[in-house]
């Protein structure tokens, strides 16, 4: 554990926006790709990024793949590690989707692009999920039966290890069909994670369903799981086997509320399990204070302590001063679904930065990296976070996580910072296992001026606040309980 790196880096790497959308982390490096928007002269131009990152966070080198007249652009699809030594990774153009070969060093090898299957009756397709078999790949997307049948179904492209179309197989019925994950079966056998909703013809009292399909290498269903129809059940973001041949699945529950003629769909974060034989075992609803159409989960993974599931996601809540804030979360939970622990990262700035995460992957160290976007004023930026094997950032955000710790230890207050000194990001918590009331926080100077004031304040929750403008020196940060300071911890800020 004393070996594992964290960090939080957040930086547009020179470009007008930037979304990192995919990992892959190795031994030796982390690489990722994801989104960019450059301006040249009064246009904007599109395309994709391609990282190589060191194993503490710095980048070692980035490429860009943009193409005139063209936008190659690598949504959530997956980064995967080929034999010969490369990667590759999917996206959409504005017609188009498309398979993409990288060299280690992010130089484009080879791109391949595919039409919707009722092409030139209907352009729009996007991919979804990139997943490897032994001899190539299987591209899932979604795709418009035409534009005159606003009904979204799925499609499948079986592709050869050079991106050649091998089979093209498509999912549907009266229902709107989305597809958000894919996972290969020990046989070879592709498991599609889905939802089938009624959005497609009408505006309230909606369906939603979580649908689950396997099927078989020429593209025959197998199997079919679909959540009970009398609760709202959201598409299955992120699906894992399990150790017994049963299926892990990240989800949301949910409720419509009506407005104006309209009805929208609000989630808390469900994680269900399902058997061998694709029947339904246990699901645990993961609250936030209230249902938000903005929480989900966008991963789920088998713990690396072997130990349970971990998930990560955002997450809409309540702060002890009445406000909303939006921030991600990572949660634990039980072979048999059980609540281990939840930790919520918050970023603290006076401005909404809406952190978005987008992948979530296992490191070899035993910890896990987080990447996605957030808001930086007019500009959105390429986030990256690397915790170890209990979710912290901050070593030893687990210290209250078991009843085993006395009562005078669970009711102590303890400001954590890590790191300290700060350059870009002093990451912070308030560690202590009482409930907190009329909570904030305070950073002050060597000379007592109050530099940012910060509500906020809850246990398990780790605080982000951006002082890399900030003068090298030393400062205070404060815990407030009705106006009185309860906790106090120096740290510096110091330029690299």
């Amino acid at each position: 554990l004393f070996g594992q790196n964290t960090f939080n880096v957040q930086s547009n790497f020179g470009h007008k926006y930037l979304k990192l959308t995919n990992l892959l982390p190795t031994d030796s490096c982390y690489y990722a790709n994801g989104v960019i928007v450059d301006s040249t002269g009064q246009q904007n131009v599109f395309g994709s990024l391609f990282l190589k990152i060191s194993l503490t966070g710095e980048v070692l080198s980035s490429k860009k793949l943009v193409v005139p007249n063209n936008h190659y652009l690598t949504w959530e699809t997956g980064l995967i590690g080929t034999e010969d030594g490369n990667l590759v990774s999917a996206g959409e153009t504005q017609t188009n989707i498309f398979f993409v070969k990288y060299t280690p060093d992010g130089d484009t090898v080879d791109i391949k692009e595919y039409n919707n299957p009722n092409y030139p009756l209907e352009s729009f397709i996007t991919a979804n999920d990139l997943n490897k078999y032994e001899g190539g790949y299987y591209l899932t997307g979604i795709y418009l039966l035409s534009p005159d049948i606003v009904k979204p179904n799925i499609v499948v492209l079986k592709l050869d290890e050079n991106g050649m179309v091998v089979q093209q197989k498509t999912y549907g019925d009266d229902m709107s069909e989305l597809v958000a994950s894919t996972l290969m079966e020990p046989d070879g056998n592709l498991i599609i994670g889905a939802n089938k909703n009624n959005r497609n013809v009408t505006n309230v009292n909606y369906k939603s369903r979580t649908y689950i399909f396997g099927v078989d290498s020429v593209g025959t269903v197998q199997w079919e799981y679909l959540s009970p129809n009398n609760q709202l059940q959201d598409v299955a973001h992120s699906m894992v086997r399990t150790d017994d041949g049963g299926l892990v699945v990240a989800s949301g529950k949910g409720i419509e509320e009506q407005s104006g003629g309209m009805g929208y769909l609000q989630w808390h974060g469900y994680i269900f399990k399902l058997n061998a034989d694709h029947q339904f075992v246990w699901g645990r609803e993961l609250r936030g204070v209230r249902h938000s159409a903005g929480t989900k989960f966008v991963k789920v993974l088998q713990a690396t302590d072997g130990v349970g599931f971990v998930a990560y996601g955002k997450v809409l809540e309540d702060k002890t001063n009445g406000t909303l804030q939006s921030g991600s979360w990572m949660v634990k939970v039980s072979n048999h679904g059980d609540s281990l622990w939840a930790r919520y990262y918050t970023f603290l700035d006076g401005v909404d930065r809406s952190p978005e995460p987008v992948d979530f992957k296992a490191t070899p160290d035993g910890g896990y990296i987080v990447c996605g976007q957030t808001e930086n004023g007019n500009d959105d930026w390429g986030w990256l976070m690397k915790l170890d094997s209990f979710g912290c950032l901050i070593p030893g955000c687990n210290a209250n996580d078991g009843p085993n710790a006395t009562g005078e230890e669970r009711a102590a207050l303890k400001l954590a910072i890590y790191p300290n000194p700060a350059s870009d990001f002093l990451n912070f918590e308030l560690r202590t296992a009482r409930q907190l009331t009329g909570a904030s926080f305070r950073i002050i100077d060597v000379e007592g001026r109050v530099i940012k004031e910060l509500k906020g304040g809850s246990q398990h929750e780790t605080f982000i606040v951006p002082v890399r403008d900030w003068a090298d020196g030393v400062y205070w940060l404060q815990y407030m309980e009705e106006g009185e300071v309860r906790a106090s911890e120096k740290f510096i800020v110091t330029k690299k």
